[in-house]
């Protein structure tokens, strides 16, 4: 496209095209990089995110725990799962009748077992009155149990309060015990008549022996009644 020694205007157009395309080609390879900083490979990167999650545990095909979430982080290696913001745990028995809910800030779940020890404000209270707060909670799905080596304060329907450390209980919160527990409680719940002058006129506290603290109320594990 030559001609008489001058470059005519489409010569000029096609060697700056060509010049262009060279430029890109050769650089292409070295300066384009992915933009994505959250991928796989990254060692502390979930595998998945949810957010609004529902999980459902079933035990010889029927429901027996209900969770719910905010969040939802499953990491594949470590084969676990992170929930965190609005847990929810509601527990059914095995004829389907609601029995109990738990609510904490955050838990895991063991992604083999399928148990979760949940952390931070952890609240469990039965549909018949018994209240169970502490700072950690192991829910055991096999066993169908919750137990806790952390401080616990326990109260009952009758105004009756225990705090100690350690406790365990099935997950219907019927047939529980505390293994160091310090009882405060109404007069009137103990059946006691001279309280100690340290203490309030209207309270009494008693140290336990970590048996059983309660007599089961007079509801059945299945009949779901509150």
């Amino acid at each position: 496209m030559c001609s008489g020694g001058r470059v005519t205007g489409d010569g000029v157009r096609g060697v700056v095209t060509l010049i262009l395309l060279s430029f890109v080609i050769g650089c292409s390879s070295e300066d384009v990089r992915p933009t994505s900083t959250n991928t796989i490979s990254e060692p502390d990167a979930p595998s998945q995110t949810g957010y609004d999650v529902k999980m459902n545990f079933s035990n010889e095909g029927v429901v027996r725990a209900v969770l719910t979430a905010r969040r939802v982080r499953t990491y594949d290696t470590r084969k676990q799962t992170i929930l965190d913001s609005s847990l929810r745990v509601d527990f059914y028995s095995s004829k389907a009748y609601h029995t109990n809910l738990l609510t904490a800030r955050r838990a895991t779940i063991d992604d083999r077992s399928k148990n979760m020890i949940a952390y931070d404000s952890v609240r469990t209270k039965s549909d018949h009155g018994v209240l169970v707060e502490t700072d950690s909670l192991v829910w055991d799905n096999t066993l169908r149990q919750i137990r806790s080596d952390a401080f616990v304060r326990i109260t009952e329907k009758n105004g009756r309060i225990t705090t100690g450390f350690g406790f365990e209980s099935d997950q219907d919160l019927i047939n529980y015990r505390i293994k160091r527990p310090t009882i405060v409680a109404p007069r009137s719940s103990m059946g006691m008549s001279n309280a100690s002058p340290n203490l309030s006129p209207s309270m009494q506290t008693t140290t336990g022996t970590g048996l059983p603290l309660v007599t089961p109320p007079p509801v059945g594990r299945d009949s779901g009644a509150k």
